[in-house]
Protein backbone atom coordinates (compact mmCIF):
# COMPACT_ATOMS: atom_id res chain seq x y z
CA UNK A 1 0.00 0.00 0.00
CA UNK A 2 1.20 3.65 -1.14
CA UNK A 3 1.13 6.16 1.64
CA UNK A 4 -1.48 8.53 1.09
CA UNK A 5 1.44 11.66 0.61
CA UNK A 6 -0.73 14.58 1.17
CA UNK A 7 -1.74 13.19 4.71
CA UNK A 8 1.83 12.28 5.51
CA UNK A 9 3.26 16.14 4.81
CA UNK A 10 0.53 17.52 7.12
CA UNK A 11 1.93 14.77 9.96
CA UNK A 12 5.19 15.59 9.05
CA UNK A 13 4.04 19.33 9.20
CA UNK A 14 2.32 19.18 11.94
CA UNK A 15 5.20 16.56 14.08
CA UNK A 16 7.91 19.76 12.90
CA UNK A 17 5.85 22.63 14.41
CA UNK A 18 4.95 20.55 17.78
CA UNK A 19 8.96 20.24 17.91
CA UNK A 20 10.48 23.00 16.56
CA UNK A 21 7.58 25.93 17.64
CA UNK A 22 5.47 24.52 20.51
CA UNK A 23 7.76 22.37 22.63
CA UNK A 24 10.86 25.36 22.73
CA UNK A 25 7.80 27.79 23.93
CA UNK A 26 6.40 25.60 26.48
CA UNK A 27 10.00 24.36 28.15
CA UNK A 28 10.48 27.63 28.36
CA UNK A 29 7.55 28.49 30.69
CA UNK A 30 7.11 25.10 32.11
CA UNK A 31 8.91 23.60 35.48
CA UNK A 32 7.27 19.93 35.07
CA UNK A 33 6.61 17.68 32.60
CA UNK A 34 2.83 18.09 33.14
CA UNK A 35 2.76 21.20 32.00
CA UNK A 36 4.01 20.59 28.19
CA UNK A 37 0.04 19.97 27.43
CA UNK A 38 0.21 21.37 23.45
CA UNK A 39 3.33 19.06 23.09
CA UNK A 40 1.80 15.82 23.57
CA UNK A 41 -1.32 16.93 22.04
CA UNK A 42 0.29 17.52 18.53
CA UNK A 43 2.62 15.18 19.05
CA UNK A 44 -0.12 12.52 19.04
CA UNK A 45 -2.16 14.02 17.02
CA UNK A 46 0.94 14.01 14.33
CA UNK A 47 1.85 9.96 15.28
CA UNK A 48 -1.96 9.14 14.62
CA UNK A 49 -2.29 11.27 11.34
CA UNK A 50 1.02 9.70 10.22
CA UNK A 51 -0.26 5.88 11.00
CA UNK A 52 -3.32 6.95 9.30
CA UNK A 53 -1.24 7.93 5.55
CA UNK A 54 1.01 5.04 6.37
CA UNK A 55 -1.33 2.41 7.37
CA UNK A 56 -4.74 3.40 5.36
CA UNK A 57 -7.25 0.66 5.61
CA UNK A 58 -5.32 -0.89 8.60
CA UNK A 59 -5.18 2.25 11.09
CA UNK A 60 -7.42 0.46 13.25
CA UNK A 61 -5.54 -2.52 13.65
CA UNK A 62 -2.40 -0.23 13.91
CA UNK A 63 -4.36 1.12 17.29
CA UNK A 64 -5.35 -2.45 18.48
CA UNK A 65 -1.59 -3.14 18.21
CA UNK A 66 -0.52 -0.17 20.18
CA UNK A 67 -2.95 -0.74 22.95
CA UNK A 68 -1.89 -4.42 23.11
CA UNK A 69 1.60 -3.69 23.12
CA UNK A 70 0.57 -1.36 26.34
CA UNK A 71 -1.12 -4.00 27.86
CA UNK A 72 1.77 -6.51 27.29
CA UNK A 73 3.89 -4.30 28.52
CA UNK A 74 2.35 -3.17 31.43
CA UNK A 75 1.71 -6.74 32.07
CA UNK A 76 5.42 -7.69 31.75
CA UNK A 77 6.74 -4.56 34.08
CA UNK A 78 4.15 -6.08 37.22
CA UNK A 79 5.17 -9.34 36.67
CA UNK A 80 8.73 -9.29 36.16
CA UNK A 81 9.86 -6.25 37.90
CA UNK A 82 7.78 -5.62 40.85
CA UNK A 83 6.40 -8.40 43.29
CA UNK A 84 4.19 -6.60 45.05
CA UNK A 85 1.11 -4.48 44.81
CA UNK A 86 2.21 -1.17 44.97
CA UNK A 87 4.18 -1.89 42.46
CA UNK A 88 1.63 -1.56 40.14
CA UNK A 89 1.77 2.09 40.43
CA UNK A 90 5.42 1.96 38.64
CA UNK A 91 4.43 -0.80 36.05
CA UNK A 92 1.58 1.61 35.39
CA UNK A 93 3.62 4.83 34.98
CA UNK A 94 6.42 3.64 33.00
CA UNK A 95 5.26 0.18 30.86
CA UNK A 96 2.77 1.58 29.77
CA UNK A 97 4.48 4.04 27.63
CA UNK A 98 7.37 1.62 27.09
CA UNK A 99 5.08 -0.38 25.22
CA UNK A 100 3.67 2.22 23.25
CA UNK A 101 6.87 3.39 22.38
CA UNK A 102 7.84 -0.45 21.49
CA UNK A 103 4.63 -0.78 19.58
CA UNK A 104 5.51 2.55 17.05
CA UNK A 105 9.49 1.23 16.58
CA UNK A 106 8.06 -2.02 15.74
CA UNK A 107 5.09 -0.94 13.56
CA UNK A 108 7.94 0.98 11.64
CA UNK A 109 10.45 -1.98 11.23
CA UNK A 110 7.96 -4.30 10.28
CA UNK A 111 6.78 -2.22 7.68
CA UNK A 112 9.98 -1.57 6.33
CA UNK A 113 12.63 -4.37 6.99
CA UNK A 114 10.27 -7.40 7.49
CA UNK A 115 8.83 -9.07 3.69
CA UNK A 116 9.16 -12.65 4.09
CA UNK A 117 7.23 -15.16 1.95
CA UNK A 118 6.90 -17.72 4.33
CA UNK A 119 4.20 -16.79 6.89
CA UNK A 120 5.96 -18.93 9.87
CA UNK A 121 9.64 -17.56 9.82
CA UNK A 122 8.19 -13.83 9.44
CA UNK A 123 6.22 -14.87 12.61
CA UNK A 124 9.29 -16.10 14.10
CA UNK A 125 11.08 -12.88 13.42
CA UNK A 126 8.20 -10.36 14.36
CA UNK A 127 7.91 -11.95 17.45
CA UNK A 128 12.00 -11.92 18.19
CA UNK A 129 12.04 -8.34 16.59
CA UNK A 130 9.39 -6.84 19.24
CA UNK A 131 11.08 -9.00 22.37
CA UNK A 132 13.98 -7.14 21.15
CA UNK A 133 12.15 -3.39 21.42
CA UNK A 134 9.92 -3.74 23.92
CA UNK A 135 13.02 -5.14 25.64
CA UNK A 136 15.36 -1.87 25.12
CA UNK A 137 12.50 0.36 25.54
CA UNK A 138 11.79 -1.17 28.83
CA UNK A 139 15.32 -1.37 29.87
CA UNK A 140 15.32 2.55 28.95
CA UNK A 141 12.39 3.39 30.31
CA UNK A 142 13.85 1.54 33.94
CA UNK A 143 17.02 2.99 34.43
CA UNK A 144 17.79 5.53 31.51
CA UNK A 145 16.61 8.48 33.95
CA UNK A 146 16.52 12.22 32.87
CA UNK A 147 19.36 11.73 30.17
CA UNK A 148 17.77 15.02 28.50
CA UNK A 149 18.53 17.02 31.26
CA UNK A 150 21.96 14.95 31.96
CA UNK A 151 22.79 16.32 28.44
CA UNK A 152 21.92 19.49 28.32
CA UNK A 153 24.01 19.99 31.69
CA UNK A 154 26.39 18.07 30.38
CA UNK A 155 26.33 20.61 27.19
CA UNK A 156 25.96 23.55 29.53
CA UNK A 157 29.52 22.92 31.21
CA UNK A 158 31.34 22.17 28.16
CA UNK A 159 30.63 25.87 26.55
Amino acid sequence: MKPNKPILIAGLVIFAISVCIIFPYESNKSNYIDDLKFTFLTLALSMFILMYSLMGKHFFKGLLFLLFSAVFSFACWSLFMYNDFWGIIPALYAGIPAGIVAGLVFLIFNYQFIKDENKVSRLIKQGVLYSVILLVSSVLFAKGGDWIFELTEYLKNIT
